[in-house]
């Protein structure tokens, strides 16, 4: 075996994790139940911590040079044959996928800005120092705040300006406050989100205030979408959709709390809203989870489109559709983020591609923020948020 050999398993490796992960991604984009989807996850994990042992087991199996077809050397020839061109083939198909896995690293970090971005800036509550242990709460899987780096607690609160064609004049400075991904449940605390939704209430009242979904991870929390999310006040609209998260804790009842607390519920369908006296159309896509996608063919035609998404995954579908502005959530930018690679597990049939920021093609722009909270609470190098949103016309700055 050559001395390189060692330092080729290791590359194939990496090649081999993001092969699961990108399987894992993918199917974590797509309306399969919590069960099965959990099993996965599992499977994945295991499969990726266990490659090094399989290739060094794989590759120490004997194998005879000589001996009659019917003699117990033949057959440890032909099964470790089997097992060591297995074993090299393997390694080599994922050394390739590690190669294809940083191109995408270095092409994802080389990346310009979209044209339609023209101002970012991101202010960061740290709220252990200030609350410490209640901020914690009784949720589930609350022991995931202790884990070392864990961000949970380190709020980031982004201002974006957006310069678009076709806003109408009408809405230059238009402001608009995107929320997603609140996942009450008990941990976050309570003490977590009224200081977040006091910072969200200071300073200027936006002029259209957007929930993306997501809103609760048991029953019980139902009753902390009134008192929290109604606190959010608009000039013009509060609109809202659900998340896949919301259709596993009575989702009916979770658009009735939403109602209550001043939001058109928008579903997956279009209407139209008056905002500073401009007709626009404003869609919901709560697509895949909860079908039929919406049916834009009978919206009116030549309006600036608003669309709240939850997944970024409606993109393209976004484009096909004429839609000017799309807001998501979901994919937590990652939940763990690496220094220099990023994202790795996103919950995305496009993996990494649309994990957070804003994207622009074919006249469409798309804010993806990282959402309040989450089930899990864990957050490396990945701070919750919410983007509060700015916007001029093309060519006005």
């Amino acid at each position: 075996m050559s001395i390189l050999f060692p330092f080729a398993v290791a590359v194939a490796w990496i090649g081999h994790a993001s092969i699961w992960t990108a399987v894992l991604n993918n199917l974590y984009g797509r309306a399969l139940p919590k069960k099965p989807l959990k099993v996965w996850r599992l499977l994945t994990g295991v499969a990726v911590l266990a490659f090094p042992l399989v290739v060094w087991f794989a590759t120490s199996r004997p194998i005879a040079t000589f001996g009659p077809p019917e003699d117990a050397s033949s057959r440890a020839w032909d099964e470790g044959a089997v097992l060591h061109t297995g074993a090299y083939l393997y390694v080599m198909v994922c050394g390739y996928f590690a190669l294809v896995f940083v191109y995408i690293t270095v092409r994802r970090a080389r990346r310009e800005p979209p044209q339609c971005l023209v101002k970012e800036d991101t202010r960061t509550l740290d709220l252990w120092p200030e609350y410490g242990e209640q901020l914690v709460g009784n949720g589930k899987h609350r022991g995931a705040v202790r884990v070392p780096g864990n961000c949970a607690f380190k709020f980031d609160l982004t201002s974006l300006t957006l310069a678009l064609p076709n806003l109408p004049p009408a809405w230059d400075g238009l402001t608009i406050l995107l929320v997603s991904d609140l996942h009450f449940h008990g941990t976050p605390s309570r003490v977590y989100f009224d200081r977040i939704f006091d910072e969200l209430t200071a300073g200027p009242v936006p002029d259209v205030v957007c929930l993306a979904g997501d809103f609760v991870d048991s029953d019980a929390h139902r009753e902390w979408i009134r008192p929290l999310l109604g606190r959010l006040n608009a000039t013009e609209a509060k609109l809202a959709i659900l998340g896949n998260h919301d259709d596993y804790h009575e989702p009916e009842r979770v658009r009735e709390e939403l109602a209550a607390a001043g939001y058109t519920v928008l579903g997956n369908g279009w209407r139209e809203v008056t905002v500073r006296g401009v007709t626009c159309v404003v869609v919901g896509h709560e697509g895949p989870w909860f079908t039929p996608e919406p049916d834009l063919t009978s919206a009116p035609t030549g309006t600036f489109r608003l669309c709240l998404s939850h997944t970024p995954d409606n993109f393209y579908w976004g484009i096909a559709h004429h839609i000017n502005l799309m807001l998501c959530g979901h994919v937590h930018g990652g939940g763990i983020r690496v220094p220099l690679i990023g994202s790795i597990f996103v919950p995305s049939v496009y993996g990494r591609r649309f994990d957070y920021g804003v994207f622009e093609e074919g006249g469409t722009a798309m804010v993806v923020n990282r959402g309040v909270s989450g089930k899990e609470p864990l957050r490396i190098c990945c701070n919750p948020q919410a983007v509060r949103i700015t916007l001029v016309p093309a060519g006005s700055v």
